[in-house]
């Protein structure tokens, strides 16, 4: 798959999605584990809620899903 990072997907986007889209992408994988939530649950990677399991919540990915595809021009 190409990268879709180019400046040429990131007209699609608002200033303020594209700062989004970035802040989701560089937040993936960093492991929201607290001290105050039972061993089962961590933090939202996007937004610090708390969950079951990690990664994003349903919101977060939901979100992150559409402006990617808002980025490479499948949706406006």
């Amino acid at each position: 798959m190409p990268n879709p990072f180019t400046r040429k997907n990131f007209r699609h986007l608002t200033k303020r999605e594209r700062a989004e889209v970035m802040q989701l992408q560089m937040s993936q994988g960093s492991g929201g584990r607290s001290p105050y939530l039972p061993d089962d649950c961590a933090e939202c990677d996007g937004c610090g809620d708390p969950m079951l399991s990690g990664g994003f919540c349903d919101h977060c990915f939901k979100r992150f899903d559409t402006l990617m595809m808002k980025l490479t021009g499948e949706t406006s």
